[in-house]
């Protein structure tokens, strides 16, 4: 009896065995980089299917092996900051093979930790209080990361179109129009202003919704509830679409007379009255010294259909900050924007399913450089998936000292 459970649990052991399988990551610094140690750097693999996390440091060359690890899907992050910059780099859908070695170069590029304004909150499922708020409660925060006051007057607020791993959707968008030196939006807003109208103050915010309206009122569920009057703009776009003899949604968005509205730059589609897409976002902060014409607009058709999208370029080298957030930790594929923009990307559940859950996506703090310099800083990587986290309610203004 005891030899016969001694064989059974040793076929076991070869089973678990032959489902294992290695990774080998090497990180190389990005092009015009040098002089930077990769040594000793943290290395975090994250498995696509059930979420399970594994971290290691890199050793003198810059290389980390991650041996005995379930075969599947990885996606990898690699983050690190000293008083200089911060490190960044990440990988997706590395599939790891049954008894085999996965090589998997990973490049690193170094970013300035405290640089201007950055995207601070997005906010777009819409609340959890028995369908009142519709979607229409959504906005936009914009920090000031700096040691000093900055202008937001002219910068320019975008949503970047495709699909985001949404049921159903099996075409990344970069498969028709790859990203490097642009990348593609459907919407586009500007901050107005003559140039000292919209200052930040360091540490402060500034809140950019939908619709500036109060949610809470006449609400039996007030409390799962936004007041977006306390917004610093709101984007409404009936009147220029009306201008443009197109249809409006007055439904859908509003205007608050006490509150200044976004200049309408760019809108593909008369309905698309949401300041971002409601289960993935693309959002970019793009600089005041952008500009869009009609000699800028794409066609995109996805594969297989017959409905033609118009979308205009975005230049990357204008892009101040990006997030991109897709349906679920599965979705890597989808992303939208390149790895200079954003090098991972954030989703607001782990297994999507995140509409009316009154849920936001917000960056968050880095502690130690805040108390290195006595005020607060929000880490910037340049990667959403380690610089962002899912909150169970918006917290505007929340960092603001």
């Amino acid at each position: 009896f005891i030899l016969t459970a001694v064989m059974v649990s040793s076929c076991s052991d070869d089973d678990a065995v032959q489902n294992l399988g290695t990774l080998e990551i090497q990180l190389r610094l990005t092009c015009g980089l040098s002089d930077i140690p990769l040594s000793n750097i943290p290395v975090k693999i994250t498995n696509a299917i059930d979420n399970s996390e594994l971290e290691a440091n890199t050793d003198a060359s810059g290389q980390v092996i991650f041996e005995n690890i379930a075969a599947g899907t990885y996606n990898v992050i690699v983050t690190q900051s000293n008083d200089d910059y911060t490190l960044s780099g990440t990988a997706n859908d590395i599939v790891v093979t049954r008894q085999q070695t996965t090589n998997q170069a990973v490049e690193i590029n170094a970013v300035d930790p405290n640089a201007g304004l950055v995207i601070k909150e997005i906010y777009t499922v819409g609340a959890n209080d028995g369908f009142a708020s519709l979607f229409k409660d959504q906005f936009i925060e914009i920090f000031n990361n700096s040691a000093e006051t900055l202008f937001a007057d002219g910068l320019y607020i975008a949503n970047l179109f495709g699909e985001t791993g949404n049921a159903g959707e099996d075409t990344p968008i970069t498969n028709v129009l790859p990203v490097g030196e642009f990348v593609y939006a459907n919407l586009i807003d500007q901050i107005p202003g003559s140039g000292q109208d919209y200052p930040v103050e360091s540490g402060k915010s500034i809140v950019i919704a939908l619709n500036a309206v109060n949610y809470k009122e006449g609400n039996p569920q007030a409390d799962k509830a936004l007041d977006n009057t306390d917004a610093t703009l709101e984007r409404y776009s009936v009147e220029w679409l009306e201008a443009q003899g197109r249809i409006g949604n007055a439904f859908f968005d509003l205007d608050n007379p006490n509150v200044p509205n976004m200049n309408n730059i760019y809108i593909y589609e008369a309905t698309n009255f949401y300041l971002f897409n409601t289960y993935g976002v693309g959002a970019l902060l793009i600089s005041k010294d952008a500009s869009f014409s009609d000699s800028d607009i794409v066609d995109y058709t996805r594969p297989g259909s017959s409905s033609t999208f118009k979308l205009m370029k975005v230049p990357v080298d204008k892009v101040l900050d990006g997030v991109e957030i897709l349906e679920n930790s599965q979705a890597a594929s989808f992303k939208r924007m390149p790895n200079t923009i954003d090098a991972g990307f954030h989703f607001v559940n782990a297994d999507g399913n995140a509409f009316y859950s009154g849920k936001s996506s917000r960056r968050i703090k880095d502690e130690t450089a805040s108390a290195r310099f006595g005020r607060v800083i929000l880490q910037d990587t340049n990667n959403s998936g380690v610089d962002f986290e899912s909150l169970d309610f918006p917290d505007k203004y929340g960092y603001n000292q």
